[in-house]
C-alpha cells in the first residue's frame, strides 16, 4: 500500500493511459467501421456511374441520327409519292375502260359486240384494212377445223358472232370492256393506215375472262405461257388484260400504232419478221464486173426491194387495276411496334396520304385492344 501511496502519480499517469489507450482503441475500431463502410459506397457508388456511362454511350449520336432518319423520312416520303403518281399514271383512271365501265344487262353487251363486228368491218374496209386469217387462227385448241371458218373476221370475239351462251352477269361485263380494249386497238391501227399501203390484219387473240368464255373462244384464246417474265402483272399487285395483235404493214404504220399505245396500253413484246410475199424487181448493174464479159456485165442485175412489207406481232398488255394501298401495309408495319405519332404523321403529310391517318389510327388501335 505504501509503494501506491508512495507512486501515486505514477498510477494516476498509468491508469489516464490505459484510458486513453481504450478510449482510442475505441475510436479505432469505429472508425474502421465507418471507413470501410465508406469505401463500399464508394465502390457502389463508381459501378453506378460506370453503369450510366455504359447507358449513356447507346444515346451517343442520337443527334445526328435523328437528323438523318428525318432525312431519310423525306427520301421515303417522296418516294412514296413518286411511285403513287406514276402508277397513277400507268392506270390512267380518266380513260380507263374498266374503271369507267358502267353497268349492262347481258343481252345490251351481246348487242353491242354484235354492232361492234359491222362497225369494225365497215372502218376497216374505208381505211384500206383488210383481214388475212392465218393457219393458226383457222384451227381451234384441238387441231381441227375451226367452226369460224367461214365467219367475217371476229376481232378476238369470232365465237360470239350469232352466239350467244349463258354468260353470268360479271364475267358478260368483262366481255364488254374486253370488246372496248380490242376496239380501240383496231381504231389505233386506223389512225396507222393511209390510202397508198394497205395493212393487213392477220390475228388479234386475247385471254378468257372467264369460265364460259373459256369453253367457247375457241380459235383466239391467247395464253402467254413464255412472256410472263415479260409482263408488268403479278397476283395481289397488277392486274392486266394481254392482247396478241398480228399485221402486215410497212415499218411506217407499225410505228404509228406503237406510238399510240399509251398507258393503260403497254407494249410488252414485239416481233418483227420479213413478209414472203414482198415484191422484189430487178434492175440493170450500173457498174460491170472487171473480171465477166463486158456484154454479159451489162445484162447482170441485182435484187432491188421496192415494197418492203414486215409482219408485225405485237404483246399488248392492258392494266385494270393496281393495287397500290399503303394502308395495310403501314398499319402492318405498325402493329406490335411504339409508333411515334409526330413520325408517323410527317410521313403521312410528305407523302400525300395524310387522308388515311384516321383508318391507320384505328387499326393500330384494334391491334393494341383486341
Amino acid at each position: 500500500m505504501n509503494f501506491f501511496k508512495q507512486n501515486k502519480f505514477f498510477f494516476a499517469t498509468l491508469v489516464l493511459c490505459l484510458t486513453v489507450f481504450c478510449c482510442l482503441q475505441l475510436v479505432s475500431c469505429n472508425s474502421a467501421e465507418s471507413v470501410k463502410l465508406a469505401i463500399d459506397s464508394i465502390s457502389k457508388e463508381i459501378q453506378h456511374k460506370n453503369a450510366l456511362e455504359e447507358d449513356l454511350m447507346l444515346f451517343h449520336g442520337v443527334e445526328e441520327e435523328t437528323q438523318n432518319a428525318i432525312q431519310e423520312l423525306a427520301i421515303l416520303s417522296e418516294m412514296e409519292k413518286d411511285q403513287h403518281r406514276f402508277w397513277k399514271t400507268i392506270l390512267n383512271p380518266t380513260q380507263n375502260i374498266y374503271l369507267n365501265w358502267k353497268q349492262k344487262s347481258p343481252e345490251s353487251i351481246n348487242a353491242d359486240i354484235t354492232r361492234l363486228y359491222d362497225r369494225l368491218h365497215d372502218i376497216c374496209r374505208k381505211n384500206n384494212i383488210s383481214f388475212q386469217e392465218d393457219e393458226k387462227n383457222q384451227l381451234n385448241n384441238f387441231g381441227s377445223k375451226s367452226e369460224n371458218l367461214g365467219k367475217k373476221y371476229g376481232f378476238g370475239l369470232s365465237s360470239y358472232d350469232g352466239f350467244w351462251p349463258s354468260f353470268s352477269k360479271s364475267e358478260s361485263q368483262l366481255l364488254g370492256i374486253q370488246g372496248k380494249i380490242i376496239e380501240s386497238l383496231i381504231e389505233f391501227l386506223i389512225e396507222s393506215s393511209d390510202n397508198e399501203h394497205q395493212i393487213v390484219l392477220l390475228q388479234l387473240l386475247r385471254e378468257s375472262v372467264g369460265k364460259e368464255d373459256s369453253q367457247h373462244i375457241g380459235a383466239d384464246l391467247f395464253i402467254p405461257q413464255n412472256l410472263q417474265r415479260k409482263l408488268v402483272r403479278f397476283p395481289g399487285g397488277i392486274k392486266t388484260y394481254v392482247f396478241k395483235i398480228k399485221f402486215k404493214s410497212h415499218t411506217s404504220h407499225a410505228r404509228s400504232f406503237i406510238n399510240q399505245l399509251r398507258p393503260p396500253f403497254l407494249l410488252r413484246d414485239l416481233v418483227v419478221n420479213r413478209s414472203d410475199d414482198s415484191d422484189v424487181s430487178f434492175s440493170s448493174q450500173l457498174s460491170p464486173s472487171p473480171f465477166s464479159d463486158p456484154v454479159e456485165s451489162q445484162f447482170q442485175s441485182l435484187p432491188i426491194v421496192q415494197n418492203v412489207e414486215s409482219i408485225f406481232t405485237l404483246v399488248v398488255e392492258y392494266v385494270y387495276g393496281i393495287d397500290h394501298d399503303i394502308e395495310p401495309f403501314i398499319a402492318q408495319s405498325l402493329r406490335g411496334v411504339k409508333v411515334n405519332e409526330e413520325a408517323l404523321s410527317q410521313f403521312l403529310e410528305l407523302s400525300g396520304n395524310a387522308k388515311i391517318r384516321t383508318k391507320i389510327d384505328k387499326i393500330l388501335s384494334k391491334s393494341e385492344n383486341p
